[in-house]
């Protein structure tokens, strides 16, 4: 019987225990694929240091998923957009699996806040049936025949952004941009550049990237087309970020609407003094809890007269428009990735993100997990 990998977090702080299981036979309306590339993403360094409070231990982590499917199970035979799918196709997926049932799935239209969510890369026990529900591991079984995936014509290494684009167009869709907006980015990480390329293409007329610690990053955020970058370690003082942020937005007032991508608390609240008044502010980057930060009520939010979008996961919807602007590749996403490494070196990728360290004497911007390399 043939067998697969899977890397099993043992517990918040814990190892990655490399696991062998038997490899399923795909029960009707599931499917079996070989995983070529896993992205290693923020929300798993935070699961991983225990800021995730739901999360079950022992988990196998990584959502960021493309692969070829190696085995279908009876009737499956369509992707989520109905086209025809068979052995060898490459393939990416939603890893939330929605109820479809619940208030949020079909009245308040937000499937992303489904009550009865569950989801590839956070299921528990790897131990029990199904086994492979997981990115970091050599196969992952779509075991769950509510499971929305699709087939993608893009190259591993542009078709495993689809899940991180998902979630910038959904902070794009709601922040609404509007043609000539000075936009800013804080936070230079791959949440961040997938949100410039998305600003760009919505018609932002400016846009500015804010970024500490790696300049490797922000000379990718200047080719993916970023106006203006602003160095934290170079301009170190809150108040002329502020001062440069206002003196190149298009009104001279400030930005129209700014992205905060870092995940760090203080970036909040900077943030917010980039804006011009009746702007909007979206926060993409507090997936987990990370702490808080101070801002006034009054002076910060009412007398700005700003609007604020908190952008929570992402839904089959921004599947559909990431799809094809990675098929399109028309942005160096494959130059996104810094880092391919294999399964037995997932640690390292974990504590390189979380000290923003390097991997092999390289600065790390996205680092991906490829199975193949052992």
């Amino acid at each position: 019987m043939k067998k697969g990998r899977v890397a099993v977090l043992d517990k918040p702080n814990g190892e990655f225990i490399i696991k062998e299981y038997p490899l399923p036979d795909p029960e009707p309306g599931t499917l079996l694929m070989r995983i070529e590339l896993c992205g290693v993403c923020g929300t798993d360094v935070h699961t991983y240091h225990g800021y995730m409070s739901d999360a079950p231990f022992p988990i196998i982590l990584g959502h960021e998923i493309v692969g070829e499917i190696i085995a279908l199970g009876k009737g499956t035979k369509t992707d989520f957009l109905g086209k025809p799918i068979k052995v060898g196709d490459r393939i990416t997926l939603v890893p939330a699996i929605h109820c479809k049932k619940c208030f949020y799935c079909t009245i308040a239209k937000t499937p992303s806040k489904c009550v009865n969510m569950v989801s590839y890369g956070f299921f528990r026990d790897p131990d029990e049936k199904h086994y492979f529900t997981g990115g970091y591991a050599d196969y992952l079984y779509l075991f769950h025949p509510d499971t929305d995936f699709f087939k993608i014509n893009a190259p591993a290494e542009v078709a495993v952004f689809t899940e991180p684009l998902a979630i910038a167009i959904h902070a794009v869709d709601r922040a609404h941009i509007r043609l000539g907006d000075t936009v800013v980015v804080q936070g230079s990480g791959a949440i961040g550049l997938l949100t410039l390329i998305c600003a760009k293409l919505s018609g932002a007329g400016k846009t500015i990237v804010v970024g500490k610690r790696r300049k490797e990053r922000l000379e990718l955020a200047k080719k993916l087309g970023a106006d203006l970058v602003i160095n934290m370690e170079e301009v170190p003082e809150e108040k002329e970020r502020i001062r440069i942020v206002k003196e190149n937005s298009l009104s001279g007032y400030g930005a129209d609407v700014v992205f905060e991508c870092a995940g760090v608390p203080q970036a909040f609240s900077e943030g917010i003094k980039y804006l011009r008044d009746s702007a909007t502010f979206c926060e993409v980057g507090h997936f987990a809890d990370t702490g808080s930060t101070k801002i006034n009520p009054c002076t910060d939010v009412l007398t700005k007269n700003i609007r604020i979008e908190g952008i929570y996961d992402n839904e089959p919807e921004q599947f559909v428009r990431a799809i094809p602007i990675l098929e399109k590749n028309e942005f160096p996403f494959a130059e996104i990735i810094s880092h391919k490494l294999p399964l037995t070196r997932l640690k390292d990728a974990v504590d390189a993100i979380t000290k923003g360290g390097k991997i092999d004497g390289k600065e790390v911007v996205k680092v991906v997990i490829d199975p193949s390399k052992g």
